[in-house]
């Protein structure tokens, strides 16, 4: 999983670069046991909190699935004359109507039985049909379904089945493997790709516990206030974010804060989040000490280079910007040093998509 980028703001900016409006008074009161005192926030201890750090379980057949998809560019397609079954490619043409208007109309759309791109009822009703079936279906969708143009929504469909392809994949003998990929046996390759699966639960374990910990400290310490300039910049990479998520829709503000079902407060209290967050990092950052080296830096820049799959050291820097970079790799520094110095305890657990 990769880290996104994550603008920081430094202690320098809190306290001399974040314009002339007066700062916005809490009006909370300093902690008695604080570790460290600002004119931002009093900070709760930060060492010794009790987490629970998920090991994440990898089963077969998330390793079969793995293999699926990077082996799948080699299967065959064919049409069959039977009805269709889970794993088949359901080739149809359909509309979809809501209050009487027509709002999805597609040709020639696969649908593969199984993955409930629609929904598990879709699928459903596209299990057991042939070549030129045509079908007249409604299903309720609820608020919260992942494809926006269907959330919340009475949809009648009309769906005409134009083919029915099930799926061939290559026999994945050694001599296959050795062809195709970098290894000269299937067992190398299994294994392989259950090493990367493992790395990428095992990243995602790790960011999951590093904001549960962070959320700790912030929650235990005393924000004392912020400037303005800094919960406007929270607001509107809140709101971009937003609106880039939800892009394809066409939609405005209210209406994905809407069909994300989040109040005016929700969205109030993940923007001043966001500022206490920052001004937490800071104080830990200057209570600690922390500084970043330019060997820090540079590997900082090369591990995030691979992350976000750039192969040029200035395209990168161009595009995200030195501030920022630095900015993230310091609060990486926070994160970990949270994290070496946290009472843990694993446990495991089933990985959630």
């Amino acid at each position: 999983m990769k880290r996104k980028f994550a603008f920081v703001l430094t202690a320098a900016c809190l306290l001399t670069a974040c314009g002339s409006k007066p700062n916005i008074v809490t009006g909370n009161k300093e902690l008695e046991d604080a570790v460290y005192n600002n004119e931002y926030v009093s900070l709760a201890s930060y060492t010794g909190l009790k987490a629970e750090k998920k090991k994440y379980i990898v089963t077969q057949k998330a390793v079969d699935a793995m293999i699926h998809d990077q082996l799948s560019e080699y299967a065959e397609y064919n049409s069959v004359d039977r009805a269709s079954a889970a794993g088949d490619w359901v080739s149809t043409s359909f509309t979809a109507e809501s209050d009487g208007t027509v709002f999805m109309q597609e040709e020639d759309y696969f649908f593969i039985l199984g993955e409930e791109e629609y929904g598990a009822e879709f699928d459903e009703q596209l299990t057991g049909v042939t070549t030129g079936d045509q079908l007249s279906f409604t299903i309720d969708y609820d608020s919260d379904f992942s494809d926006m143009d269907l959330a919340g929504k009475t949809v009648d469909f009309e769906v005409n089945v134009t083919d029915v392809r099930e799926e061939i994949m290559p026999d994945t003998d050694d001599a296959f493997i050795k062809e195709h990929t970098s290894y000269d046996t299937y067992q190398q390759f299994e294994e392989a790709v259950r090493e990367s699966i493992e790395d990428s639960y095992e990243s995602e374990s790790t960011s999951e516990l590093q904001e549960e910990l962070l959320r700790k400290v912030v929650e235990s310490s005393s924000i004392l206030q912020y400037s303005r300039k800094e919960y406007d910049t929270a607001r509107e990479e809140y709101e971009g974010s937003c609106l880039e998520m939800f892009e394809m829709f066409d939609m405005n503000l209210d209406e994905i804060y809407e069909a994300l079902e989040m109040t005016k407060e929700d969205v109030e209290e993940d923007i001043t989040y966001s500022v206490y967050r920052t001004i937490v990092i800071d104080a830990i950052l200057d209570n600690e000490n922390m500084s970043l080296s330019d060997d820090e830096y540079e590997k900082g820049i090369a591990y995030y280079m691979k992350e976000n799959d750039y192969d040029s050291r200035s395209e990168f820097i161009n595009d995200y910007g030195e501030d920022e970079i630095r900015g993230q790799l310091l609060e990486d520094k926070v994160l970990d040093y949270l994290t070496a110095h946290a009472d843990l305890t694993e446990v495991e657990a089933e990985y959630e998509n």
